[in-house]
């Protein structure tokens, strides 16, 4: 039997939000009662200290501008219309906040972040590793979820489609697609 969890919690830049993005939100909403998703800025941990220094240096790269090219309002508004759009029905189970990376504000994260938490991390690289041994470090409870069998997307390629203006149906939901506006082939959006 599948464990179940009170409150899960995935963070990420989410650099646009695509469909293996929310395939792991289905994933985690079969197995949480409550999910908080975290949006996180794009910064670097260069003049601040932080309490895992190990992790914000492998974070710090994943942080580079040309793979960050969207403002982090702007990629909050994409995370919650697709996860309401994709989850109607437990949209209200879902919470989607946005700010500094955690492992850069963490003494906020704890107040903010619900009591009975529990940090879902992928199985999937040694960036996901990295989080979870920070989160662990922390202090924090961590549950390791298996993601080979979801869709293997990243925002490293949806970049590369919008460049090169190949199609994007297979890999952002349509929602996303009308946010990102002519440059994803959606709609120009209204002012």
């Amino acid at each position: 039997m599948t464990e179940r969890f009170t409150h899960l919690v995935w963070e990420g830049r989410f650099q646009p939000i695509h469909r293996g993005h929310l395939a792991y939100v289905g994933e985690l909403l079969e197995r949480g009662e409550k999910l908080t998703l975290v949006v996180v800025a794009n910064e670097t941990s260069t003049h601040t200290t932080t309490p895992v220094p190990e992790f914000s240096q492998v974070v710090d790269g994943h942080h580079a501008a040309e793979r960050n090219p969207w403002p982090l309002w702007q990629r909050h508004a994409m995370v919650r219309a697709a996860v309401r759009a994709v989850f109607p029905d437990r949209a209200e189970d879902v919470t989607v906040l946005a700010g500094h990376r955690l492992d850069l504000d963490w003494p906020l994260y704890q107040q903010l972040l619900p009591p009975d938490r529990v940090f879902a991390v992928p199985l999937r690289d040694d960036f996901e590793d990295a989080k979870a041994a920070a989160w662990t470090r922390l202090g924090e409870r961590v549950v390791r979820l298996d993601v080979s069998h979801l869709p293997s997307v990243s925002g490293t390629l949806v970049r590369e489609l919008m460049e090169g203006g190949k199609d994007l149906t297979d890999v952002l939901h349509p929602v996303t697609t009308a946010m990102l506006g002519p440059a994803a082939g959606g709609a120009v959006p209204s002012s």
